[in-house]
């Protein structure tokens, strides 16, 4: 029940994996996708050496360069998982100066490689921050615009004239992408923002009984698979009627967050805990035999605000029962634990 997603909640905790848009979605994406487009550049330029080409050109230079770009583009995939996102900008940028290479050496600037920066230009829209997206287009635009000066080609255009058109290309592109990626990105995050709240507690942050109860049935079902153990632990806040009016409702709130907070530190990763009532929980324990759930349902109990205490109840799966009647057997461990005013007891 390892979850890819925490939406923000009450306690502070962000992690969207893909909302890293500041950076870049995934660093080794990033690294992969640029591997890939240097590939692709050493392949063109390749190609276009064995095919006829302008008498100007160095084929030489150009192999060199063909070379430089497949090594480096295939050291970007072998090693994209352990990149930073500092290496993807520098490699990025290399690319840039790489493309700027292959139009000098080609003696034609309005050739075939030119069209290369546009890749430069999308990749940084579709991963990169607004800031590091400006950053690459003014490189790009640079690099185009030094690149013009150095090549003498006789056409009907001025250098100044392409300079100007093809930074126009390059501006618009990035623009547009961005603008793209951006509003997708909004959308994933109001999707994902309305999944959160329908299977969320808008409270505690805490999973709702209707996520439990999906897990519950997905571990269920592995538990039959694997043949391995599952419990819940049920829990109930005692005395929180008397605690609220007593103090208030905006104070027995507190009360159920700051618990909440505490019993999360005191599961592990694949446990779930859910807010299934006013001050009723319920832990959803994979994988955990019967010695390891009470300790467990004993470090919930313990893990409480000073002063406050709580009922406890614990139900092993018996490796037949339905996720209904655990959850009933459950229950029945509870108020039999706050009947006998022993909050550790629990039913087998």
């Amino acid at each position: 029940m390892k979850r890819p997603l925490d939406i923000p909640g009450p306690f502070g905790r962000t992690k969207l994996r893909y909302a890293l848009r500041s950076g870049a979605r995934d660093t080794a994406t990033v690294m992969r996708v640029i591997g890939v487009l240097f590939l692709a550049g050493a392949a063109l330029v390749g190609f276009s050496v064995l095919l006829p080409h302008p008498e100007v050109a160095d084929t030489r230079a150009l192999c060199a360069i063909a070379g430089l770009a497949a090594i480096v583009g295939g050291a970007s995939l072998v090693w994209a998982d352990r990149a930073r996102i500092g290496i993807a900008h520098a490699v990025l940028a290399a690319g840039t100066w790489l493309v700027s290479l292959c139009v000098y050496f080609s003696g034609v600037a309005s050739g075939l490689y030119s069209p290369m920066f546009v890749w430069v230009v999308l990749l940084a829209a579709s991963f990169f921050s607004r800031r590091a997206v400006a950053a690459h287009l003014a490189w790009v635009v640079a690099s185009w615009g030094v690149t013009l000066a150095l090549v003498d080609e006789l056409t009907g255009f001025s250098a100044i004239t392409r300079w100007t058109l093809g930074s126009f290309v390059f501006v618009i592109t990035a623009m547009v992408m961005s603008e793209i990626v951006i509003g997708r990105k909004s959308t994933e995050e109001q999707l994902s923002s309305a999944a959160h709240l329908a299977n969320h507690d808008p409270l505690t942050g805490l999973a709702n009984r209707r996520l439990l109860g999906e897990t519950l049935g997905r571990e269920l079902a592995r538990a039959r698979r694997h043949g391995t153990p599952l419990a819940l632990v049920a829990l109930d806040l005692d005395k929180f009627k008397a605690y609220n009016d007593e103090r208030g409702h905006a104070a027995g709130d507190q009360l159920l967050r700051t618990a909440s907070r505490g019993w999360v530190h005191a599961l592990r990763a694949e446990d779930l805990i859910a807010r299934v009532g006013g001050d009723e929980f319920v832990a959803l324990l994979p994988d955990c035999p019967v010695a390891q759930a009470d300790r467990t349902a004993e470090r919930l109990r313990r893990n409480l605000p000073r002063g406050c205490a709580c009922s406890v109840g614990v139900a092993n799966w018996d490796r037949a029962e339905s996720a209904e009647r655990l959850l009933a057997r459950a229950d029945v461990s509870l108020y039999r634990a706050k009947d006998q005013k022993q909050p550790d007891a629990s039913e087998r």
